[in-house]
């Protein structure tokens, strides 16, 4: 009788573990399965962006300077995004032709822009619009002083998946790694890692970095252990000579 009641007990337990361990691996399973498919579809993205914006090697500065007082950022995460509701305001053709070009569309937002990160292995289309969406989505460009790959700083910002997805390796990286953005113009430029650093979310002040007239990025996206201490990891890159 005893025995009968431990071997109930332990047929349970087996039915549960079991049942654990299959959830566990359908998780991690669907999990894999959506990064996957997101990685085709940037990549797909990606290579429409290049079909539709030839890449250019990049011009002098000469060339392609614009008014760096054409945007400022303010001194807060909500002043920056007041600066940048129209979405595709300062992508920085440097032309002033991509109005005439195909537009390439993800998921309903325009793609004003690629990112290409050998070290990390990741390639992104850049999205015009912050929304929820469109960070679930790609990464996105928050800020800009005069366009993208024009002189002045350009704030692109992604979530951290904690896997390989947009700027989840981002901490991954150091100073000297490269980061090449092209945009609608099909200029790409290669730029350095020069600060990596961590900064509270509410703090834009960086933002107004404008690296003395030249080209420069800046990579947002949450630490670790954000949750807790309200952190983003910060990385900024001037243009490489």
């Amino acid at each position: 009788m005893l025995s009968s009641k431990y071997g109930s007990v332990l047929t349970i337990i087996l039915i549960v573990v079991i049942v654990a361990i299959v959830a566990i691996i359908g998780y991690f399973g669907f999990d894999i399965i959506t990064q996957k498919s997101q990685e085709k579809a940037s990549a797909s993205v990606v290579e429409q962006f290049d079909t539709a914006h030839p890449t250019i090697a990049a011009v002098d500065d000469e060339n392609t300077m614009s008014d760096p007082n054409s945007m400022s950022a303010g001194g807060t995460i909500e002043d920056v995004n007041a600066n940048n509701t129209s979405g595709g305001n300062g992508s920085g053709s440097g032309s002033g032709s991509s109005s005439k070009k195909k537009k390439v569309m993800m998921n309903g937002y325009e793609v004003i822009g690629t990112i290409r990160i050998p070290a990390t292995k990741l390639s992104q289309p850049i999205l015009a619009k912050v929304t929820k969406k469109s960070l679930e989505t790609a990464v996105v460009l928050l800020y800009t002083t005069a366009g993208i790959n024009e002189p002045g700083n350009t704030v692109i910002i992604g979530h951290n998946y904690r896997n390989s997805k947009f700027f989840s390796k981002n901490d991954k990286l150091k100073k000297g790694d490269t980061i090449y953005v092209k945009n609608e113009a099909g200029v790409e430029v290669k730029y350095k890692i020069t600060k990596i650093f961590e900064a509270k979310s509410s703090d834009a002040s960086f933002y107004k970095a404008d690296g003395s007239g030249k080209r420069m990025i800046t990579l947002s996206t949450c630490t670790d252990d954000a949750s807790k201490t309200d952190k983003r990891l910060i990385i900024q890159a001037e243009e490489a000579k």
